[in-house]
């Protein structure tokens, strides 16, 4: 039943995104959205009957997404000139843009050891390569099999237990996801209007704070928990599964303590402050025919972090142009803009997404020959999540 659901949501999906391109045809007429419509019509058709298997499904329904936020980027503007913006580019103010991401990983390293400390100390380096490694996971692997990876990475370099890690994971998305929103509210309350960022803020709050509460609700409910495990199961399989959720409890430590809570707060903070100043550089790179403004940067943070929760190619390909865009767009509203805004802002969106996930996806391929892991590994990484 739930396999069948899927498909349908699948399919759905798909021919939603079909439906569009085939009126983008009506529209202009463009031999592009035809094909599209009717690939992705095909596609849609499989997935509902079925007929395709569930990993062919995803591969469409995330292709769909892609490309009908790429036609909301691109579909309007004269491509021509959008390589021009990127060849008079400044890319010197790329340096400080790299700087800050690093920065940003140092940060979330320092954030990630500290939510490992009820387990046992791990070193900076084991932390980072872990970190890199999943990152890069994520931006290769479909259904955000990065994180998987990366518990598992670090459970075997550091001998931890992998359940536990991975709820280290489970607190640091939380803390990322409530801290994404905290910027977007002081934005809004700043006077940024956009209903399409209120009503992603709206869906990203009811997630987290879900999320936050389920969390809570496991830490203070584990003994009945257990209780109800052992009196509806057999006591071999009860003592496997209780053993997995204290693994699960062990990673979920910092939250106990009021010390470790204050430091990953710190860290959580400067994480994520670098991200702002790391967009700011890159869009100092073009010419928009005004100054960027202070909110750009900053609304971005959260556009993009929103945008990139929805399934779509590896990488956020589509989902990050949009991003960039919209928050352009809206930071850029009520000023004078040069002739050639919407290619320039274009522009700025393929070279934000390079000069973000760049520099720590070079990182994440270093460390993963270093680990030296195989395929078979990043395998059984990958089975964690299926």
């Amino acid at each position: 039943m739930n396999l069948k659901r899927a498909n349908i949501g699948r399919g759905l999906v798909t021919l939603a995104v079909a439906g569009f391109f085939a009126y983008r045809y009506t529209q202009s007429g463009g031999s592009i959205q035809l094909w599209l419509a009717v690939v992705l019509a095909a596609a849609g058709g499989l997935s509902l009957g079925g007929w395709a298997a569930p990993r062919w499904q995803n591969v469409a329904m995330n292709a769909a997404v892609t490309l009908f936020f790429l036609d909301f980027v691109f579909a309007e503007i004269n491509l021509r000139a959008v390589g021009q913006a990127l060849a008079t580019a400044n890319y010197w103010w790329l340096v400080p843009s790299t700087v800050f991401v690093l920065l940003h990983l140092y940060f979330r390293t320092l954030r990630w050891q500290w939510l490992l400390k009820p387990m046992g100390e791990v070193g900076f380096w084991p932390a980072f390569r872990g970190l890199v490694i999943g990152i890069t996971g994520n931006a290769v692997l479909p259904a955000r099999a990065g994180e998987f990876i990366r518990a598992y990475v670090l459970g075997r370099s550091a001998g931890l237990p992998k359940t536990g890690v991975f709820a280290t994971l489970v607190v640091e998305r939380i803390f990322d996801g409530l801290t994404v929103l905290l910027v977007l509210l002081g934005v809004v309350i700043l006077g940024v209007r956009s209903e399409v960022l209120q009503t992603a803020g709206l869906l990203g709050a009811g997630f987290y704070v879900g999320a936050l509460v389920a969390v809570g609700l496991f830490m203070t409910q584990r003994r009945r928990a257990d209780a109800l495990i052992h009196r509806l199961l057999p006591d071999r399989w009860a003592g496997l599964l209780t053993a997995l959720l204290d693994s699960f409890t062990g990673g979920l430590g910092s939250l106990r303590r009021p010390r470790l809570l204050v430091m990953v707060t710190l860290w959580n903070i400067l994480t994520w402050v670098m991200i702002p100043v790391s967009f700011y550089f890159a869009l100092l790179a073009f010419d928009f025919g005004a100054p960027v403004p202070w909110q750009a940067p900053v609304l971005m943070l959260p556009a993009m972090a929103l945008g990139l929760t929805i399934p779509a190619a590896p990488g956020g390909v589509g989902v990050v142009q949009a991003a960039v865009k919209l928050t352009l767009d809206i930071s850029f509203a009520d000023l004078p803009v040069a002739g050639n805004f919407a290619e320039s802002v274009a522009a700025a969106s393929i070279l934000i997404h390079l000069s973000q996930f760049v520099p720590e996806m070079i990182p994440g391929f270093i460390s993963f020959f270093i680990e030296g892991l195989t395929t078979s590994e990043l395998s059984a990484g990958r089975q964690m999540a299926d």
